[in-house]
């Protein structure tokens, strides 16, 4: 029980962390005039080398959120279920 409770809260800190950093992420890609500012956005205010690599780093990590929620939700489901 403890653990599926911390793991409902770090998927959610995952999730909406990731979330927030790809939609930054898209906006400096789509924003951005050309390459050269997109680099310093990017290395500004995502610490990445583009915009590209880290929407790649965020989807992962947004993946990596969606199933340990999944997990979390599971295990509940199971401990409601289980008699002893």
């Amino acid at each position: 029980m403890f653990f599926t409770r911390i793991g409902r809260i770090l998927a959610h800190l995952i999730f909406w962390s990731s979330a927030l950093r790809l939609a930054i992420a898209f906006g400096i890609a789509f924003l951005t005039p050309d390459m050269e500012s997109n680099t310093f956005a990017s290395r500004r205010y995502l610490a990445a080398a583009t915009s590209g690599e880290a929407i790649n780093e965020a989807v992962i990590y947004l993946l990596l959120g969606i199933a340990l929620g999944v997990l979390c939700e599971i295990s509940s489901k199971r401990i409601g279920t289980v008699s002893t």
